[in-house]
């Protein structure tokens, strides 16, 4: 497949999406294996190395979670193979325990872990800033601040991996991996490694000291420390600190510390105002280590320090300790001080406030015509929540399961539900789930809500890919414990939510290999489950039925429903030139009660205020049917005429 990630020569420029710039410097810096699990804003990285994968001679995976990807890059690395995993912030919660014991080993090749971090959350559960993680790990984290850098820090980050032989994380955020920028190419330098096997933890203590344990952890970790202190150095050589230096004394006596994309934003406010060139300014494309040495020879000549970064204060907390030592009386402002925000992303309006503030400038007035488009915009748009697509599986799959609950249980249940397309069951009108937390764990805590008595059923939700990703271990609980729990499979074929990627279940890899299918029915009966039933959620009486006798079935059962993802089906129908069958209200049957909107909520589904009557948006409708066994009075009826 063509993609300009590999068709640019050296030198030329391109627009890019920050992922495939990381992408680009993957290929630029000979990236042989490259491993991930889908998750937003981090997915287009693998998405565009495995459409180039053959191309270049790299292997390309999506990994059945991030703690295996990441294991995948480490195998690579230790074999002397420059070697990445990629993956979301939450997501790089699942590595820390291969993470930790990594970092005693030693690679003679690159490893590289991309962190990809959503401040304000836009599609995730939290704010993580995983430079904590870093910390934590104590290996590098480096950060770059736009397009250019994504690409380039990728070289940097394995250079710095191999130099001091630790894993180093590449630290991106949303308004990195999702805006587009322009980029230069370098030249590719792809030169297949022979793999050797290389690594110090056996190496230097088994075949040294003939023993690896107690005895010589504090020895490796004394060296772990050694190669931390040689990181500021090399990162300095490699230019990863830029500094400009004010003409003349600096307005407010001020130097400016910031890293990541609120550089940009920084830098927009100082030019829009006239006044870069009359302030300090500190760039750190290195965050952790902290550059204990830079940053003190930078503070030592400022009254005032404002620190711009986003996530938490990591920066300025590592930034008032040093500088004690160099410049005690310097004030520090930034997110500690409350002139920038701790929740949420910067954007360009919140850094030039803050530079107002400090430096007693007149601040931005919203301009009139914007505050009038958003004020009239308030009064015209619609106050919504998130909702699946017309024709999800999922919505057809809750409904017939609140169904099941009030036929067999007067709809006394509990419902616990994690992170996929189906999570947004726990909005209205379906409500189905009372709680929502983390990758496969709606079945882990099912087990223990289903031990304390409050509800029978107690059921838990989980998705295809994520069953495979994080649900396996907990099933097997439910059967060793005998936990009584109801677990609805949501099996759309595919990883909807981040983009359609394969999992296990689909039959193909990353690179659009076949490959074998991983049945979960079959995983489920290896669980020791002994009620395992898969029904088609358009199937709207047998959904109903098998919910039922999950729930009335002594012991742990097992319901999936597949259908493939209707997004996914509608993109194959096309390319197939297939119509797309249409429904319609029969407006003579319509009575008005609103249980096909108000109940059901398919957003295909509109409703006549005046009329009193429902009406099919044609536009929207896939033709799943549904709402034909939805509806009391039977008013949806196929449009004849309605096909596309």
């Amino acid at each position: 497949m063509v993609h300009v990630v590999t068709k640019g020569a050296p030198g030329s420029r391109h627009l890019l999406l920050g992922n495939e710039a990381v992408a680009r410097g993957a290929i630029e810096y000979n990236v042989e294996i490259a491993a991930a699990y889908p998750g937003t804003p981090s997915s287009e990285i693998v998405e565009t190395l495995a459409q180039v994968a053959d191309e270049v001679g790299m292997h390309v995976q999506w990994s059945t979670n991030e703690k295996v990807a990441f294991e995948v890059a480490v195998g690579g690395a230790v074999c002397g193979k420059r070697s990445l995993a990629s993956m979301k912030h939450i997501g790089a919660n699942w590595i820390m325990d291969p993470l930790m014991h990594a970092v005693y080993h030693g690679f003679d090749a690159g490893l590289l872990l991309i962190s990809a971090d959503d401040p304000s959350g836009h599609s995730s559960a939290n704010e993580q800033d995983n430079r904590y993680m870093a910390l934590l790990a104590e290996i590098p984290a480096l950060e770059p601040s736009d397009f250019q850098e994504a690409k380039d820090y990728v070289g940097h980050a394995l250079k710095l991996s191999e130099e001091v032989r630790l894993p180093v994380m590449l630290r991106l955020v949303t308004r990195i991996c999702h805006s587009r920028g322009d980029c230069t190419f370098g030249p590719l330098q792809r030169a297949p490694r022979q793999p050797k096997f290389s690594d110090d933890y056996y190496r230097d203590f088994v075949l040294g000291e003939g023993i690896v344990g107690p005895k010589v952890i504090p020895k490796m970790h004394r060296i772990q420390h050694q190669k931390l202190e040689r990181v500021e150095e090399i990162a300095a050589k490699m230019g990863l600190f830029a500094r400009e230096v004010p003409d003349g004394k600096p307005i407010g006596g001020l130097g400016i510390v910031a890293s990541s994309a609120p550089v940009g934003y920084l830098l927009d406010s100082l030019t829009e105002r006239g006044i870069r060139g009359k302030v300090g300014i500190l760039k750190l494309g290195l965050s952790n280590p902290f550059p204990d040495e830079t940053v003190k020879n930078f503070v030592s000549e400022y009254d005032n320090i404002l620190v711009v970064e986003e996530g938490e204060p990591f920066i300025e907390r590592h930034l008032i300790s040093v500088a004690r030592e160099v410049a005690p009386g310097v004030k520090v402002f930034g997110k500690l001080s409350s002139h920038l925000p701790r929740e949420g992303e910067l954007n360009s309006s919140i850094v030039d406030g803050a530079l107002a503030s400090i430096l007693g400038l007149e601040r931005r007035a919203v301009p009139e015509n914007k505050a009038f488009l958003m004020e009239a915009a308030s009064r015209l748009l619609t106050p919504r929540t998130l909702t699946m697509c017309a024709g999800c599986p999922h919505r057809a799959a809750y409904y017939a399961a609140k169904k099941a609950t009030r036929s067999v249980s007067n709809a006394r249940y509990i419902a616990l539900g994690d992170i996929g397309c189906y999570t947004l069951g726990m909005y209205p009108p379906l409500r189905f789930m009372h709680d929502v937390f983390c990758m496969g764990s709606s079945i882990g805590i099912a087990n223990g809500v289903a031990k304390t008595g409050i509800a029978d059923p107690v059921i838990a939700t989980i998705g295809d890919s994520t069953f495979y990703h994080a649900g396996i271990p907990a099933l097997i609980n439910a059967t060793f414990n005998q936990a009584n729990v109801k677990v609805m499979v949501l099996d759309n074929e595919v990883t909807a939510m981040t983009g359609y990627q394969p999992h296990p279940g689909c039959g193909e890899t990353a690179t659009k290999k076949p490959t074998k299918k991983v049945r979960i029915e079959d995983l489920c009966k290896a669980s020791g489950i002994d009620f395992v039933r898969i029904v088609d959620p358009y199937d709207f009486n047998s959904s109903v039925k098998a919910m039922e006798d999950a729930i009335t079935f002594d012991g742990p059962a097992v319901v999936i429903f597949r259908r493939l993802c209707t997004q996914e089906y509608l993109r194959r129908a096309r390319i197939r030139g297939e119509k797309v069958k249409k429904y319609m209200v029969d407006q003579t049957k319509c009575i008005g009660c609103r249980t096909c909107v108000a109940a059901f909520g398919c957003p295909a589904i509109g409703y006549d205020r005046e009329r009193k009557k429902s009406f099919v948006v044609t536009l929207d409708c896939v033709g799943c049917g549904v709402c034909t066994a939805v509806c009391p009075q039977n008013a949806f009826v196929l449009d004849e005429k309605g096909g596309a």
